[in-house]
């Protein structure tokens, strides 16, 4: 794993601060609801001290006294209690604008024939009800009838009720077909006879349902006090006796059950205190609704919504499902008759304390997220500047072993941290060993010349001794020292050789000349110097002009030469080649004799090292290829070895610039 990616990992790591703070909003999100419960139920407890003993607000008039003269706030089996409407339903005759609640309905029957409910609601000072009747055979009065005429009359409906000021009153709605009707009353005439007058105040639509009929009313709140009640005459033709049933006494239409509904003035009471985002409701003590303010959806006041990165946020942040909102309830007590006379529900919508929430969050999460940014963005610079400054030294390392010698210079040596400490101590080591291989390098010119006189004074010794009368049992000593000094005397020199073609190729002339006649005449002077073995020559037809030393040319071909002739059998052919390549000559000599060694291609052009056998008596010194790279280098070339592709021999190659 790179130094890079180990810092970024490790820069990755702060990541644990925006989780650390998703944990503490978590924290300070508990606090908030804890917080805005204990606000909320502190508003609900106020509220309802100040509707305490307010029986005629909560339901426009006390209900009915039972018989120990405490209010009686359950409701009977005449009573009625409207459900508050958040919205008032178009009257249509159908039941989509009305809650889908089965048990805010009222029931009434006779038998199992005749039955009917009534689902009544209060919004804005206004009575609705939606009567639904079972009938097997509805009847509609006659088309321009008189509703008194008893003979065409059909199927009625009463609403009986006491106004503000108890007097009991009737009305009944009846219709010749499906639409729009109006309540009409029972009048006396001028000539005491009976007349059917309009009450427009009370309007409503009648229209056919499956098994029967439905009837949706509006009534003016107005128009009423506590008693109300609801009676159907059910004809099953025109002109037939009714049969009625409900919540008036089918006699005189008197009211035998009350309206329980809250005073108009309670929701405007409650209005007042309303918030956007907040609901508030006064609820019976058995849980129906008397009056409601519902602003939980208007929640624009609160501010703008949150912007798109605190959405994002609620999703690491907000436990699975929707935020529920939270609610206090708190009894509404009359203590005069020391009971509860019912009470307030509060709910607060979880928009107002997320939106708190969001703005710490936020500004929380963008400032650990930010700084983890910039941390991980300053430890991967830091380590890509590491890795450069590693990558430099590594490359330094690596060139510092040239052909003519160590280079000691290493980058970041003024550096005062540990990798400068690192590259000084390569450049003081490098420097050493530069001195000591400079040492090595002129070590056999300083010994061929410590040794030439000795060598000298040895061969002459000898010389005087073979002129002299010796016994013939010394002569083979005699003879063997000779050669001994013979072999000394090759060994100097060959390193005097050495270090005078190293002098020689450093002081060599350049000059432009044809690099195929001269190679073309040395292999013809091969034929003459090694004739037991043949040489080929593969040259191209053009010329190769080339700038360089044509002698030290000369030299690295013999060089190569006599290495074939060493390593090759007698009669075998040594092929030559020239090569024309885009920007190189490339010269090529064939050996057919012994592949060479798995250790040799990569150390053949070392001095002083050499692979061949024990069998040879000949001095060898491991100089002449040595020598061949030289001259390849020094043409701005290099110097390789390789076995034959087909085998049973080995190639060496030599690249020169052109």
């Amino acid at each position: 794993m790179s130094l890079r990616l180990k810092l970024l990992l490790l820069g990755l790591l702060t990541l644990v601060l925006p989780w650390a703070g998703c944990r503490y909003a978590r924290e300070m999100e508990s606090a908030l609801r804890e917080g805005e419960q204990t606000s909320l139920e502190s508003v609900a407890e106020t509220l309802a001290t100040s509707l305490e003993g307010r029986v005629d607000l909560l339901y426009r008039a006390p209900p009915g006294a039972g018989a120990d003269g405490s209010s009686r706030l359950e409701a009977g089996p005449y009573d009625l209690r409207p459900l508050a409407l958040t919205a008032a339903p178009l009257v249509d005759g159908y039941s989509e604008g009305w809650p889908r609640d089965p048990s805010a309905w009222s029931w009434y029957e006779k038998d199992a024939g005749h039955r009917f409910g009534v689902l009544t609601g209060v919004y804005e000072r206004v009575l609705y009800l939606l009567l639904e009747v079972r009938d097997a055979h509805p009847v509609f009065d006659a088309p321009g009838a008189s509703p008194l005429d008893a003979r065409s009359s059909g199927d009625r409906v009463w609403l009986g009720f006491q106004d503000p000021d108890g007097s009991e009153h009737q009305v009944f709605l009846a219709a010749s077909g499906p639409g729009a009707v109006t309540a009409r009353y029972v009048a006396a005439g001028e000539y005491g006879q009976q007349l059917a007058a309009l009450e427009p105040r009370i309007r409503g639509v009648w229209q056919l349902a499956p098994g029967g009929y439905r009837l949706e009313l509006r009534v003016p709140l107005s128009m009423l006090g506590t008693g109300f009640g609801v009676l159907v005459d059910d004809r099953d033709a025109r002109g037939a006796a009714p049969v009625s049933y409900g919540s008036l006494q089918p006699d005189d239409l008197r009211t035998i059950g009350h309206l329980i509904v809250a005073a108009p003035e309670l929701t405007s009471y409650l209005a007042q205190f309303s918030q956007p985002g907040m609901k508030l409701a006064v609820t019976t003590p058995g849980g129906q609704v008397l009056a409601r303010v519902d602003e939980l959806k208007r929640i624009a006041e609160l501010g703008p919504a949150p912007p798109l990165i605190a959405r994002l946020y609620r999703r690491f942040v907000d436990q699975p499902g929707t935020a529920p909102p939270i609610e206090a309830q708190v009894p509404i007590y009359d203590r005069e008759h020391a009971a509860a006379i019912g009470a307030l529900e509060v709910t607060q919508t979880a928009d107002r304390w997320l939106r708190l929430r969001d703005r710490a969050l936020t500004r929380m999460l963008n400032l650990t997220l930010a700084t983890s940014v910039v941390v991980v963005i300053a430890m991967f610079a830091f380590a890509a500047w590491l890795a450069l400054r590693l990558s430099r030294l590594r490359q330094a390392s690596e060139s510092a072993l040239t052909r003519t010698g160590l280079i000691a210079s290493f980058p970041d040596t003024e550096a005062r941290d540990e990798l400068g400490a690192v590259a000084r101590s390569f450049s003081s080591l490098l420097g050493r060993l530069n001195e000591y291989t400079g040492y090595l390098r002129t070590l056999a010119g300083k010994l061929a010349h410590e040794i030439r006189t000795p060598l000298t004074i040895v061969r002459s010794s000898l010389e005087n001794l073979e002129a002299e009368e010796v016994p013939a049992s010394a002569r083979a000593y005699l003879e063997r020292a000779r050669q001994g000094s013979e072999r000394l005397n090759a060994i100097l020199l060959a390193m005097g050789a050495a270090t005078r073609v190293e002098e020689a190729i450093g002081a060599a002339e350049r000059s432009r000349f044809d690099l195929v006649p001269l190679v073309e005449s040395a292999v013809a002077a091969y034929r003459g110097a090694f004739p037991e073995r043949r040489f080929a020559a593969e040259l191209p037809a053009q010329s190769l002009a080339l700038e360089g030393a044509a002698d030290l040319i000369v030299q690295m071909l013999d060089k190569l030469i006599e290495n074939a002739v060493d390593f090759s059998p007698p009669g075998a052919t040594i092929t030559v080649r020239l090569r024309l390549e885009a920007e190189s000559a490339v010269l090529e000599v064939d050996n057919p004799g012994p592949p060479l060694p798995s250790e040799a291609p990569g150390r053949l052009f070392e001095s002083l090292w050499q692979s061949r056998g024990g069998g040879d008596n000949r001095p060898h010194f491991g100089l002449g290829l040595y020598i061949v790279r030289l001259i390849a280098e020094f043409h701005g070339g290099s110097a390789s070895a390789g076995n034959l592709p087909e085998g049973g021999g080995a190639r060496f190659s030599v690249r020169l610039a052109r």
